[in-house]
């Protein structure tokens, strides 16, 4: 399974490309964070592989990377929206004005560019989302660029007070082994679902309303109900992650629109549709003691995200939503790949050393008796202030 550049569509036909093959692979989305220096650090790998230079990208490595073999894009589906250029990228985030918002980073082994990454923040804690990762190896191993290009990506998001760093890494990637020995940790599973697009009238909302600012914190508890904790706590979402801008569909262009059903004064489903003319996305969270309205949930859900866009629907299932991978099946839809969600920490447990109390005695005086405050005298021998 393959994201083709030219296509930037989900291929499940393809085979995954061979650690060391040759071939360009998937499209990616853009930009990130203020550098007020530039790290840049040699890295002499294991015996026997070629020393590295890993720093933030410069004006004059925009050439190589026109030759990048490999190029995974990692923010699945949402990298769909967009189309991505890894040249063009690349030149945004070696302006200085912009570089601070998209950290984009690249390995040399001497005069040659043989690696990229970059990333992108996100939420109120500026947190790093790797967007796309890629080498020019050619026929050799792209493993210790990888894992070159993960542990300066940390290194400079901590140095920028960024304490987590998320990718989404596809299971069948050749990547996958480089992330696990730089410690990035997966905390859930998703399953990418797609189906295309449909040319029959869809059908009418009766159920779904749309999402107003005062909704807000609702869905933010919907969410907390029915998200494990594990997950609640590598996420640390706010509920201002649930706040949407709507916006029209033009060239270029990302709308983002919520829809919920409500019991009373409690969310118990909501749909949160983005689309843009390339694609549209469709994410879907609901109550677990209600699933006798997921099916109707799931119906208008896709029914409003092809109303706003004519293109391809992708939905994102989580390993702990069973139940909306079976609607989806029923409705047409097809599993492309899964991905594994990781996170890696930019800060470590510091164990402090245990210091052994010492007990002692206090020895405490008599009261002095309670004088009356006046400037008409002067101090008094007992140590009591008059």
């Amino acid at each position: 399974m393959v994201f083709h550049a030219e296509s930037n569509a989900i291929d499940d036909q393809a085979a995954a490309p061979a650690p060391g093959s040759v071939a360009t692979s998937v499209p990616v989305p853009a930009p990130l964070h203020p550098a007020n220096r530039t790290i840049e650090e040699p890295m002499a790998r294991a015996p026997g592989v070629m020393p590295l230079t890993v720093r933030q990208v410069r004006v004059g490595d925009l050439t190589g990377l026109r030759h990048l073999d490999l190029l995974f894009r990692l923010n699945q589906p949402y990298a769909q929206l967009q189309p991505y250029h890894a040249l063009r990228s690349g030149m945004r985030a070696a302006v200085p004005g912009l570089r601070g918002r998209r950290p984009a980073i690249v390995a040399r082994s001497g005069d040659r560019l043989v690696g990229f990454a970059q990333f992108q923040p996100d939420g109120p804690d500026e947190r790093w989302n790797l967007l796309a990762i890629g080498t020019a190896m050619g026929v050799y191993e792209s493993a210790p660029v990888i894992e070159a290009l993960l542990e300066h990506g940390a290194r400079s998001a901590g140095l920028r007070g960024v304490k987590r760093l998320f990718a989404k890494v596809p299971r069948n990637y050749p990547i996958g082994e480089a992330f696990r020995r730089q410690v990035w940790a997966p905390f859930a599973t998703e399953t990418i679902y797609a189906a295309q697009p449909e040319r029959q009238p869809a059908p009418e909302i009766r159920l779904l309303r749309p999402q107003q600012p005062a909704d807000t914190w609702a869905i933010h508890q919907l969410s907390n109900s029915t998200v494990p904790k594990l997950v609640q706590d590598a996420e640390a979402l706010t509920s201002h992650h649930w706040d949407v801008k709507p916006g029209k569909v033009d060239r270029g262009a990302i709308d983002t629109s919520g829809w919920l059903i409500e019991d009373g004064h409690l969310v118990i489903g909501y749909a949160r549709i983005t689309a843009s003319v390339r694609a549209c996305l469709v994410e879907i969270i609901y109550d677990h003691e209600r699933r006798d309205l997921l099916p109707a949930l799931v119906d208008e859900a896709i029914a409003i995200a092809r109303r706003r866009s004519g293109a391809r629907v992708y939905c994102a299932v989580r390993g702990y939503q069973a139940e909306l991978a079976t609607a989806l099946g029923d409705r047409g839809f097809q599993p492309m790949f899964e991905q594994d969600l990781t996170i890696k920490y930019t800060t470590a447990t510091v164990r402090l050393p245990v210091v052994e109390a010492v007990p002692f005695q206090l020895e405490v005086g008599e009261k002095i008796p309670q004088r009356v405050p006046t400037f008409l005298q002067g101090r008094s021998g007992d140590g009591a202030t008059s």
